[in-house]
């Protein structure tokens, strides 16, 4: 039988021959070392993504020398520059310029703070521009979001959609930064509008006030408008908030846990039997390669 992991054997939900990298980046506090741990060992060991696939961007001044697990795992490591010394939580944009995601024909652009728990193909099904899930909150509101319109100049109405956690009204666009697929072509269009309007915001703090912690997250929201990019919306299977209480049922694949550990550095359990399983599954392979990995 032929191994459909195998590097350069077409998998279920790709077209063929396409390639694909899947990104975070690790920035300056220390828990996103031990994150980016969590995120490269359950993307190999249970996503079952080939080393070659995966990609870890190191913003410029973080001790390299402590990601020394990842290129014993094989995962390539990049260097890059911060985005914005006014938004430090903006450096994910960095990655819009690595050389190491320029030619793969789709990017998971995704936060440290993810775990994989399972087979993630599915991401990859009907994919025309982009895909992403929107946000669990609704923040911006979809009022406040009306108000970032008239800022931004465009003369239509946000598209509505309901946040899936709170089920407040928001706009459609409005997406949970933790997981981004991008075709090539998007990749290469988001290269300079995400930026620009992140940029945009930044020098007007006044539009998001006390959210300027969500600026890329409305930047890719308005970028993404601008270029009318097709978008799928993705279910909460592929970016699931464990810190939350989800009133959907789901039996995750990516397990978004926001610094939702326990002592040891372990995902904690939520009280739902589905999205539990899949928690100790995480955390099994966690253990077993915890020693072997050296990890933060």
């Amino acid at each position: 039988m032929t191994d459909a992991r195998q590097p350069g054997v077409p998998r279920p939900g790709l077209p063929p021959g396409a390639s694909v990298r899947f990104s975070c980046v690790v920035d300056g506090p220390p828990r996103y070392l031990h994150e980016a741990w969590i995120w490269s060992t359950t993307l190999l060991r249970l996503a079952r993504r080939q080393p070659h696939e995966v990609v870890v961007h190191l913003v410029e001044g973080v001790d390299s020398r402590h990601l020394d697990f990842l290129r014993d795992l094989g995962v390539e490591v990049r260097t890059v520059a911060p985005f914005d010394k006014r938004h430090p939580y903006s450096n994910k944009l960095s990655q819009l310029q690595s050389e190491a995601l320029q030619d793969a024909d789709l990017v998971v652009l995704t936060d440290c703070d993810i775990a994989f728990a399972g087979d993630v193909d599915g991401l990859f099904s009907g994919v025309e521009m982009i895909a992403a899930k929107t946000v669990d909150l609704a923040r911006p509101s979809y009022e406040h979001w009306r108000r970032i319109f008239t800022a931004a100049g465009f003369d239509t109405e946000p598209e509505l959609a309901l946040a899936t956690h709170s089920r407040e009204p928001t706009f459609a666009r409005n997406f949970n930064g933790g997981v981004y697929v991008l075709t090539r072509a998007a990749f290469a269009a988001l290269r300079d509008a995400w930026p620009r309007w992140t940029r945009w915001l930044l020098d007007r703090p006044e539009i998001l006030g006390d959210l300027t912690f969500h600026t890329d997250q409305v930047a890719f929201g308005l970028a993404t408008h601008e270029l009318g990019l097709a978008v799928r919306v993705l279910t909460p299977r592929f970016n699931y908030p464990t810190h939350l209480v989800d009133p959907m049922p789901s039996d995750p694949v990516m397990l978004h846990y926001h610094q939702h550990l326990d002592g040891n550095g372990y995902l904690r359990v939520t009280g739902h039997d589905a999205v539990d399983a899949r928690i100790d599954r995480v955390n099994q392979v966690l253990a077993a390669e915890r020693h072997a990995a050296s990890p933060p």
